[in-house]
């Protein structure tokens, strides 16, 4: 994917536009339009859709989108996937279609996803509204206490694809969350690999920085050990938020991890429809061992697949860039460079 193609454009996505008198093909086409704009880990959009004139989408991963160094296993890259899925999933019943999403447990696609009419009125409006809304945010929360019904309904949210959350409020926990935090930074600091990986996606823009900031980040990231400055700053982020939430499952097999995303992407909507912003942070479980002590720290049945901040802010952040749906789609298959 060409990096001069990556534009914050595509979040002027107008419903109004949704062609009702249009093939499915054409319906389905503008959906993806929504797609794109599902959260991803590093903003890495590891997405290429493959589109039919039956209604069918093909979901696959783009290896060259895949960070090797920061997620080994590809659980973040599942998850990405699933997020792209599940908003699809709520622009279609937005519109009234039928929307059947299967994950196939092997192979190299990760979903197909199956469109058309269904009679079903309109679906999930609450959340639809939100796609266009919802933005990561990488700053301090208020001290604001979320309230109970808000946490219930993102559990509400999530209790559909079998994946558990559990909430952390108290005090306790987060030090011990943030001084896990704080140990991954470090650690993963210290690989000049990981670095780099960060650095060139840093200097992409795919983070939304101006073209110089980027160039400046990349620089940093990749010359210079700033593990401790990192550190200090995410585990005070985890510390300080009045909720952080970590979600688990019972396995670790791709459809589990690409249910989980899907699940990620209601709560996240759901959050934002309730006024709150929330913040991925994935270092503790991009490491083995610090995610053993997560799993153990907080007592968990299953294994833990995503972590993330909850919290109310002041104003808003701008939306990061998007490769458009038209780049990321093809007719029937897939892309050459997706496995």
């Amino acid at each position: 994917m060409d990096p001069a193609d990556l534009t914050t454009d595509v979040w002027d996505v107008d419903a109004a536009d949704f062609p009702a008198e249009g093939t499915v093909e054409e319906q389905v086409r503008f959906l993806l339009r929504y797609a794109v704009l599902a959260p991803s880990s590093h903003n890495a959009q590891p997405w290429s859709f493959g589109v039919d004139d039956c209604g069918t989408v093909t979901v696959r991963g783009v290896d060259d989108r895949w960070l090797r160094e920061a997620d080994p296993d590809r659980r973040e890259f599942h998850l990405s996937l699933g997020c792209a899925v599940e908003t699809l999933r709520i622009a279609a019943r937005r519109f009234g279609l039928g929307c059947r999403a299967v994950t196939p447990a092997e192979g190299a696609v990760v979903a197909r996803v199956e469109i058309g009419p269904g009679g079903n009125p309109p679906l999930d409006a609450d959340l639809f509204d939100q796609i266009t809304e919802r933005y990561t945010d990488h700053r301090p929360f208020q001290w604001t206490p979320v309230p109970t019904p808000v946490l219930e309904n993102l559990r509400a949210e999530a209790a559909e694809f079998d994946v558990a959350v559990r909430i952390v409020r108290e005090e306790r926990p987060k030090r011990s969350l943030a001084e896990l935090q704080a140990n991954a930074d470090r650690a993963q600091m210290t690989s000049p690999a990981y670095r780099r990986e960060l650095g060139r996606w840093i200097g992409m823009g795919a983070l939304g920085d101006s073209w110089l900031a980027a160039r400046i980040g990349r620089a940093a990231v990749t010359q210079l050990n700033l593990g401790g400055r990192e550190a200090r700053r995410n585990s005070a982020l985890i510390e300080s938020a009045p909720v952080v939430a970590v979600l688990s499952t019972g396995d670790d097999e791709r459809p589990t991890q690409v249910a989980t995303g899907r699940a990620f992407q209601r709560m996240a909507l759901a959050a934002s429809a309730a006024g709150l912003a929330v913040h991925p942070m994935s270092q503790i479980l991009e490491r083995p061992d610090d995610r053993e002590r997560l799993r153990e720290l907080l007592d968990l049945d299953g294994r833990p697949q995503h972590l993330f901040r909850l919290g109310a802010v002041d104003g808003r952040q701008p939306h990061t860039p998007r490769w458009p749906a038209e780049s990321v789609t093809v007719d029937g298959g897939a892309p050459d460079d997706a496995e």
